[in-house]
Order: C-alpha cells, then sequence, then structure tokens
C-alpha cells in the first residue's frame, strides 16, 4: 500500500490514532479541481490567484538535426552555443574534455551553479545538464551566478540518449523576451480594500519579494502585468501546519488598495445550517484536473490556464468524521472512530457523491462558495485532502465563519504580526527583536500590551511598547519584544493587545523561542582550547559524536522534530566547514524540502541541504565584526523517513581577517578574529542511492 502527499507550498500527514501504539501513516493532498467545467469569464471577479512572474525565456536545443525539451535555469544568461559534447559526468570538478566543446552533465549532489562554473572554467562554451529522475528540471543557478555561458535542462531519457551522440552538433539558444509569464501557486479570494484570503499552508515561508497575487484573474496564460505586489502576510495564529492543519487560513495584504469587487464571508452559524441540509457549494480554481486515489501515485500535473468550477455537496462535520473514520478503517485494517479523523470546528467538508470531481494540487487556498439571498458568499477556504475526488474522501475546508473575529480584528482592527519565532539560542545569550503594530481602524486607539504565559514555558520574556501606547488610524508603531536564555528548553508567550474603545478590534501574537545548552563534549572536541568560542546543541535531540567514526551527527528525531547545533564566536573573518545530509528529498520541488539540513547564520537561513549529499565545503566570506551565531539544524517533517535520516558536519574553521593597527593604538587589543583556531576533523560513512 502507497500514501502519497502532494502540494504546492507545503505538505503534511494526517496521523488518525485507533490507540496509542497504531498510527495511520494516510498523507493528506492539498486540493485541486477534479471533473466539473470551464468556468465562464467574468462570473468570478473575486477569485485570485497565488503566481510567480517572470520575464518569458524561449529555449531551443538541437542535436544532429533534432529538436529536444528543453527548459532554462532561473538566473541563467541568454545566449548561443554550437559544438560537439562532451561527457562531464556530474560536473564535480574540471572536466578536461570540455574545451570549446558544450558539456553534458548529469544532475546529483552539488549545486547547478557548481557543475556550470566547472564546465565554464574547463573552456566549455556551454551547458546542458540531464535529470535523475523523470521530466525535465526546473531548477536555478542561484542568485549569485556569475557564469557566462548559456545553460538548458533536459530529462534523463534525453541526457541518455545524447551521451551516445557526443559526436554531433549540439547548438543551444536562450533568448529572453520583455513579456512577463506567471505560475499559479495556489488560489485565493479579493475580500475587499487591500486584503486577500488564502490557506496558511500557501504562503508558508512565503517570500513576499517574489509571490504576488492577480486579483480577478481568470486566465493564467496572460494577464501576469496585472499581479499586485504583497505587503505582509497574516498567517492565523494558531494555524497548524503539523498533523491536522487546522485553522488553515490567512490574510494578505496588498501594497495598494485595488478597486475591484468583493466577495463577502459567510457566518458560522448560517454555514452550519447549510451543512447540516447537506446545501450546495461551488469550488473554483486552477488545479489539476485528474483523479487519483490515496493508494494511487500522482498524475503527471494537468493544472489547466483557465478557470475550472464544480459543483459539491456540503456535509455536515458528524457526517465527515463518520465518513472518514470508515474510509480510514477500510483503507488501513485499523479501527477508526468518528474523533480521530482530525475534523474541528474550524473546518467544513464536501463531496461529489459517487466521487470523480472535486477539489486537488493547485486549488489550495481558493474559495468554497454558497448562492445565498445576499449572493455569492465564501463559506470556505480549500485546505486538504485524500487522493483527489475519491467518492470515500471528502475534501476539507477552512470554515470561514469560524474566522470572522479575527479576519475583523487584522482588517479592520489593531494588526499585529501573529507569530514571531526568536533564533533558536545558546544559554545566557539574549535577543530582542522589533514587532510592527498598525491601526487599520478609522480611529485613533489608546493601547495597552501584555504578556501571558502559555503552558509550555514562559521564562525569559519581556516587552516594551512605550512607543504604541497611542496610535492614530492608518499608522504603525513598533513593539520591542527580548528574549533572554537563561532557562533551557522551548519558551512560548501570548502578547495580548487592549483597546480603550470597544469598537476597535485588537489581534494578539504569539511569540516563542528555544535555549539550548552548552555542550561540553563538542566544545572540548571542536575548540581546541580556544576559549573565545562556545558551542551548543539541543532541540528535540542534541547533535552527537561518534568516536568510532570520529563524526558529529544529528540526534535521533521523529517526525515534526528537529536537532540544532550552534556555533558562537566574535570577529570579522570567514568560515568555512563541510556537511552532509542523508535524507527524504521533496523530488517534485526541491526547494520545499521535506527533511533537510539547514545553516543559520545570525538568525538568517542562508541554505540547506536535502536528499543525498555528500560532503561539500561551504565558505562564508565577510563575516562581519561582532558577535556570530552559526546554527546547523536538521529538521524532519511529518511524513516518510529515507536514508540515514541525519544531517553531519566536519572541518569548522574560523579564517579571522587580519586588522591593521594604527602605529597610535598599539597598545590597544584587537576585538576582530577573536575565534581563530576552530577546526573540527571528522569523517563520514555517508549512503548514496538518490542524487539532487
Amino acid at each position: 500500500m502507497k500514501y502519497f502527499l502532494c502540494a504546492i507550498l507545503a505538505c503534511s500527514l494526517l496521523l488518525p490514532s485507533a490507540n496509542a501504539t497504531n498510527q495511520s501513516s494516510l498523507l493528506l493532498t492539498k486540493p485541486k479541481i477534479v471533473g466539473g467545467e470551464l468556468a465562464a469569464q467574468g462570473d468570478w471577479p473575486w477569485m485570485s490567484a497565488l503566481v510567480f512572474t517572470q520575464n518569458v525565456v524561449n529555449t531551443s536545443l538541437e542535436v544532429a538535426g533534432i529538436q529536444y525539451d528543453s527548459e532554462h535555469f532561473s538566473n541563467g544568461v541568454s545566449g548561443q552555443a554550437s559544438a560537439t559534447m562532451a561527457d562531464c559526468g556530474i560536473g564535480d570538478a574540471l572536466c578536461t574534455l570540455a574545451e570549446n566543446k558544450i558539456c553534458l552533465i548529469a544532475r546529483g549532489e552539488i549545486d547547478f551553479s557548481v557543475k556550470v562554473d566547472n564546465c565554464q572554467a574547463s573552456g566549455g562554451i556551454g551547458a546542458i545538464i540531464f535529470n535523475n529522475t523523470s521530466g525535465v528540471i526546473s531548477g536555478t543557478l542561484g542568485e549569485d551566478f556569475v557564469g557566462t555561458i548559456p545553460v538548458v535542462a533536459i530529462s534523463k531519457s534525453d541526457g541518455v540518449i545524447l551521451l551516445n551522440k557526443l559526436d554531433s552538433i549540439a547548438i543551444i539558444d536562450i533568448s529572453d523576451q520583455q513579456a512577463l509569464s506567471q505560475s499559479a501557486t495556489c488560489g485565493a479570494s479579493f475580500i475587499g480594500e487591500k486584503w486577500v484570503l488564502t490557506a496558511s499552508h500557501c504562503v508558508e515561508n512565503a517570500n513576499i519579494e517574489f509571490l504576488k497575487v492577480n486579483i480577478g484573474e481568470y486566465d493564467l496564460s496572460n494577464g501576469a502585468s496585472n499581479a499586485k505586489a504583497i505587503k505582509r502576510i497574516f498567517m492565523h495564529p494558531e494555524y497548524d501546519e503539523g498533523s491536522s492543519l487546522n485553522n488553515d487560513i490567512a490574510l494578505i495584504e496588498l501594497v495598494e488598495t485595488v478597486d475591484s469587487p468583493a466577495l463577502t464571508l459567510l457566518d458560522y452559524d448560517t454555514s452550519k445550517q447549510l451543512a447540516l441540509a447537506n446545501g450546495s457549494a461551488t469550488v473554483i480554481g486552477w488545479g489539476n484536473i485528474n483523479a487519483y486515489g490515496p493508494n494511487d501515485e500522482s498524475p503527471p500535473n494537468s493544472q489547466p490556464d483557465k478557470l475550472r468550477q464544480v459543483e459539491l455537496s456540503l456535509l455536515s462535520n458528524e457526517q465527515c468524521k463518520d465518513k472518514l473514520a470508515q474510509a480510514y478503517t477500510d483503507l488501513d485494517g485499523i479501527n477508526y472512530s468518528p474523533n480521530q479523523v482530525g475534523i474541528t470546528d474550524s473546518m467544513i467538508c464536501a463531496e461529489f457523491l459517487g466521487g470523480g470531481k472535486g477539489s486537488c494540487q493547485g486549488d489550495s487556498g481558493g474559495p468554497l462558495l454558497v448562492n445565498t439571498n445576499q449572493g455569492w458568499q465564501q463559506i470556505g477556504v480549500v485546505s486538504y485532502g485524500v487522493g483527489c475526488a475519491d467518492a470515500a474522501f471528502p475534501d476539507v475546508y477552512a470554515r470561514v465563519g469560524n474566522f470572522t473575529s479575527w479576519i475583523k480584528s487584522i482588517t479592520q482592527g489593531i494588526a499585529v504580526e501573529p507569530n514571531y519565532d526568536f533564533a533558536i539560542t545558546g544559554q545566557n545569550i539574549a535577543q530582542t527583536k522589533q514587532l510592527t503594530v498598525t491601526n487599520n481602524s478609522d480611529m485613533t486607539a489608546n493601547l495597552t500590551f501584555m504578556l501571558v504565559a502559555d503552558k509550555i514555558g514562559s521564562a525569559g520574556f519581556s516587552l516594551n511598547a512605550d512607543d504604541c501606547s497611542t496610535l492614530v488610524a492608518k499608522q504603525s508603531c513598533n513593539i520591542q519584544i527580548s528574549f533572554d536564555a537563561k532557562t533551557i528548553g522551548q519558551h512560548k508567550m501570548l502578547i495580548v493587545i487592549n483597546s480603550n474603545d470597544e469598537n476597535i478590534p485588537t489581534s494578539q501574537s504569539y511569540i516563542s523561542a528555544e535555549a539550548i545548552a552548552e555542550n561540553s563534549a563538542i566544545n572540548t572536541q571542536l575548540s581546541n582550547g580556544t576559549s573565545e568560542s562556545l558551542w551548543f546543541s539541543g532541540g528535540d535531540r542534541p547533535w552527537l559524536i561518534d568516536n568510532t567514526q570520529a563524526a558529529i551527527m544529528s540526534g535521533d528525531i521523529g517526525d515534526n522534530q528537529q536537532s540544532a547545533v550552534l556555533l558562537t564566536f566574535s570577529g570579522a573573518g570567514s568560515l568555512s566547514f563541510d556537511w552532509s545530509v542523508s535524507s527524504e528529498e521533496n523530488t517534485d520541488n526541491p526547494d520545499k524540502p521535506f527533511d533537510a539540513l539547514y545553516l543559520f547564520i545570525d538568525g538568517e537561513q542562508i541554505n540547506f541541504i536535502s536528499g543525498e549529499v555528500a560532503y561539500t565545503k561551504i565558505t562564508i566570506d565577510d563575516l562581519t565584526t561582532g558577535e556570530h551565531q552559526i546554527t546547523w539544524l536538521y529538521k524532519k517533517d511529518g511524513g516518510t523517513s529515507e536514508g540515514e535520516d541525519k544531517g553531519y558536519l566536519k572541518n569548522v574553521i574560523f579564517t579571522p581577517i587580519a586588522i591593521s593597527i594604527p602605529p597610535e593604538q598599539t597598545t590597544r587589543k584587537s576585538s576582530g578574529g577573536s575565534a581563530y583556531l576552530l577546526l573540527l576533523i571528522l569523517t563520514l560513512l555517508t549512503l548514496n542511492r538518490r542524487l539532487i
């Protein structure tokens, strides 16, 4: 029996348990439109798409007169190249055969940009990179890529063919056009002024520099120039990104107000009445159109350009629970009760009787609609499903009526960032963060702020909100939150905002932090007696030293857990290290890994590796004078475990910058480069079952 998880921006696992020892491995699928019909243009003016826009890039690859399907790499260059080809393996070193040729390179183990750099440094005039799995690579050369040769991606099967045609002339042609294109990731709905409603799982870790919203969209093949910029995103503060996807709803604030028809939201009581009556509802989106069951592999992408719609029947939560409990029982052979399937009051279900129609990948975040005496109103937000349009499994939506107070507190009241998570920090190290508070009401508000303890612990937090005691309408201010990591473990508090006027609703924010302990074993082995540097380790499991193999590795963690190791030091210079990972890889969307080893520099995520990655050297240049925290974090999602399920680290070296001291200051001690000797010589037996 196979279970599959398919999502656009996030992935989650449903784990309903029959008892404490039995857990289903059934995976949730982020929904799409299956079946149904083409929507009429103009019928849904508030329908929106979350999109990435880019200049149209045309690629062409011809070998021996035959055209091959190819794609460009983002951040690549335009240009042409014509020559015979050289087999350069995986491109992990200079290619001695590449002079004045086109490098033919297999995907695997190292960054695409490194492959291309090695090709160009060897005299190559172009590069063809072929996949190690089905389909053509959709990849990037990275924002720092400085190469000047054209590069195209092709499929694995075509790569095998070209390996037998190395003496044939290959012609690469890459050209940028001025026209914009767009690719949709999720749906959304415009609810007025500058506000858009979508699912939280659609905007987890979204970069608002690139993600945009296209309001009133119908045909994705045109209209990219109409996409609107995002100012900020408010995910629901109690969104569960783990096992349940509860409270899967989010608000997007646009940079500018939009003059367009807005969708109204259905209240909770009416939504409950309609569900009890099994009323009809309509879901719309640009998701895939092919159905499949929970035991089937996801079919190839079939997302249409034009908006589609399908009519469904609502279910009461009791009906939905009963149906899902029976479906899980039939599927897993474990007896599930209705209370074990994860349906909450924040959700509503809908189905097409007999299956074959419904929502699935690509439709996430879009609206579930009902036609009332007030016209079309939104009753739900597309959240998750099991398989796609399977008769046994109703689709699950976030129930909009359960969130109207929260929505109003953000769009018409005092809005604050709903969650902030301090970077993992070593014990006795302090951090400070400013959170923006905005008065979206039409009145001046007198505000008070307080911290309320959470059940998991609340030591170390403090709040300064002096600058926000009075906030004029449509203005913003900053509050200062501090965390002093004196107590080991996880900590969480709630920021509660009170207004002097009951007509001005207020939102609230959860702040969380984790302090990890100094690790004397790592300190002893890694610091070589240098007292100015400290190593810390923790999380759900600390990192370990394996003396039999002289290796440092992440701890043995389970689903939705993490293992962290942290290095602190001061000074300007460069840091280098070798890292490796053996984990479950998201081959469909490599930028959104399932399990991965992450690198954070001073609290900011810099890089990650996932899959089967052999030791790779990384150098971080231009670390400035001051205190630094370098964190390596191995993190698992709630899905399948693969490989060793660990991250590895060795050869950690800090090289200080030599600071020239003026003659009149020769009696002063330099503060730069105090941690000048950090050396870890470790080895690791890694698996190489898969390539990235």
